[in-house]
């Protein structure tokens, strides 16, 4: 089996060094590949990258699991429905440091980063992404496409919707909802209910505005991978 990690930006580049330390466990990859549509980027960190349109011509379904290595919750659905809709497989990674619990459940593509704790009797959506030390209590349930930072502590019962994007170091009070496709901005403190499709922040965190465009991140880097790549 070999494993392609669906973009080639910093998220990429992390989740390689994760999927490197998976691999040295479980032996589970005989090789890793990046893929991106739009970095032109020939190799980065001494791997291929190729467009999707190359991976469906020149891989075989049942050889290639792929994982979205993308932190915008609305990119990671369109991605992830490309990848379903194609015949290929969503790839679980988490890290050997990370217990999962019997009773937890964990959909198709879920990425647990180090350091994380994951509680019991909780459900996890598809491709959900969990930073590093991340925490999820139990009795939770986190939607599909879904990104939990870093620091985020989500206490016990709570319910995150899908393409809901948490900040770096937000904790969540036990038995809070947040909607769907809602942004909770870094440092905010949650301690009451938080409807979808809006912007929150603060301490209580209240909505702010609505989530018009759907996107978290709206600034570049001053200098692109590809950039970078070309400089080394």
């Amino acid at each position: 089996m070999d494993l392609g990690i669906y973009g080639a930006g910093g998220l990429g580049r992390e989740l390689l060094i994760l999927a490197l330390q998976i691999n040295e466990v479980e032996k589970r990859w005989n090789s890793i590949i990046f893929i991106d549509d739009d970095c032109g980027l020939p190799a980065l960190k001494g791997r291929q990258v190729y467009p999707f349109e190359e991976v469906k011509q020149k891989y075989n379904r049942s050889i290639l699991e792929i994982v979205v290595a993308v932190g915008e919750p609305q990119i990671r659905r369109k991605l992830r429905e490309r990848i379903n809709d194609k015949g290929f497989r969503l790839a679980v990674l988490i890290h050997p440091s990370v217990n999962i619990p019997g009773d937890t459940s964990l959909g198709a593509g879920t990425t647990i980063c180090k350091n994380c704790f994951v509680s019991c009797d909780i459900a996890i959506g598809e491709n959900v992404l969990m930073q590093p030390c991340a925490s999820i209590g139990h009795d939770s349930q986190i939607g599909n496409d879904t990104v939990i930072s870093s620091y985020v502590c989500v206490a016990g019962g709570c319910f995150v919707g899908h393409e809901t994007y948490i900040g770096l170091n937000v904790p969540i009070k036990e038995n809070i909802r947040i909607g769907n496709q809602t942004i909770v901005g870094m440092g905010s403190v949650v301690t009451r209910d938080i409807p979808g499709q809006v912007i929150a922040m603060g301490n209580p965190a209240r909505a702010q505005r609505e989530n018009v465009n759907h996107k978290v991140f709206n600034r570049h880097l001053p200098v692109s991978p590809a950039e970078r790549e070309k400089t080394k």
